[in-house]
């Protein structure tokens, strides 16, 4: 529960005082851990939990695995998956290698991915390809990606974000007609993107944004504060990513006036509105989609310019921003 709610602490010192742990008991500190991207800590319990005598099974790998490719330890990584079958008799399942594929397109190494999937005795299914794709937008290799997104196409066709990351990196790219085109695909397919929103509880009450969806009812001074916010954290030195504005626009304010509008920039604004003079209890706001680049560096700003804690959870993992600075070490 502590873990699943970002409360990383209390999970851990919960765990410590658990007597007499099972295997499913390590497991779930690990993968709150992994969720976290502390991969060095999934590692210790990872090894504890061998020295106290219990024997992984598939899902302690998924969580060791996890953790090394929230953390970029891709030599690890390698020694985690190559021992599950010589060494403890565990053959890998599609999971098992998603995140090896995951592990090694996140840290960059999207040739070897490739060669991974190429070589793999399973079949490739979406979540490999899906995990591909996304390092892809990550390292923004459209070449790969394009590779990806056809077969992706072909295994879950109507899965519209398959469709909206290849939008996104065309953007990127300036490729304004393929843009169009995938727009138009999508039209003539009757697919739609899924609702992008973020929350943050308030008082017992959840307060919701949803993209280009109904606005909130305090929305005109949520959009002065933050305007606010910004020319804060622009004496700080933030720098509104471009990068992240996937339509066409005439000039950079235009851009800027876009990402304002991302719903965690909205979330985190709110909570800011309302917290407490004398509360330190963080911010919490949670994303069903991954946070963008640009909104990563603003809650860092923000975090120095108003002297708070945000924890984000987006559909990725965790983000804890403190200080100028996020436990993802910017590697997410």
């Amino acid at each position: 529960m502590y873990s699943k709610s970002g409360d990383i602490k209390s999970a851990y010192a919960v765990f410590r005082k658990t007597k007499n742990k099972t295997v499913p008991c390590w497991n779930c500190m690990m993968m709150g851990f992994a969720n976290y991207g502390l991969g060095t800590e999934v590692i210790s319990v990872f090894n504890e939990m061998q020295g106290s005598g219990l024997l992984p099974d598939a899902i302690s790998f998924t969580a060791v695995l996890s953790g090394c490719k929230n953390s970029g330890l891709v030599s690890e990584g390698w020694k985690y998956f190559d021992s599950m079958s010589k060494a403890f008799s565990i053959e890998p399942t599609t999971e098992h290698y998603s995140c090896m594929v995951d592990l090694l397109g996140r840290a960059g190494y999207l040739d070897e991915a490739w060669d991974f999937i190429q070589t793999m005795p399973l079949k490739p299914d979406a979540s490999m390809w899906g995990a591909f794709l996304g390092s892809c937008r990550i390292h923004r290799n459209l070449e790969y990606a394009e590779i990806a997104a056809k077969q992706l196409y072909e295994l879950e066709p109507r899965n519209s974000a398959n469709y909206v990351v290849m939008m996104s990196l065309y953007a990127m790219s300036n490729r304004w007609g393929d843009v169009d085109r995938i727009k138009d695909v999508m039209y003539n397919e009757g697919l739609k993107p899924g609702p992008i929103w973020s929350w943050t509880q308030i008082d017992d009450r959840a307060h919701v944004f949803y993209a280009g969806g109904k606005p909130h009812e305090d929305e005109g001074e949520i959009y002065f504060e933050l305007y606010q916010l910004v020319s804060e954290i622009k004496e700080l030195g933030y720098v509104a990513d471009m990068a992240c504005v996937h339509q066409q626009v005439d000039d950079d304010a235009e851009g800027e006036k876009l990402l304002l509008s991302h719903t965690e920039k909205l979330a985190i604004t709110y909570g800011l509105m309302k917290r407490r003079s004398s509360s330190s209890a963080p911010i919490r706001v949670i994303k069903n989609t991954r946070t963008c680049s640009d909104c990563h560096t603003a809650a860092k700003f923000i975090s120095i310019a108003r002297g708070c804690e945000i924890l984000l959870k987006d559909g990725i993992r965790f983000h804890h921003f403190k200080a100028g600075k996020c436990s993802c070490n910017d590697y997410w």
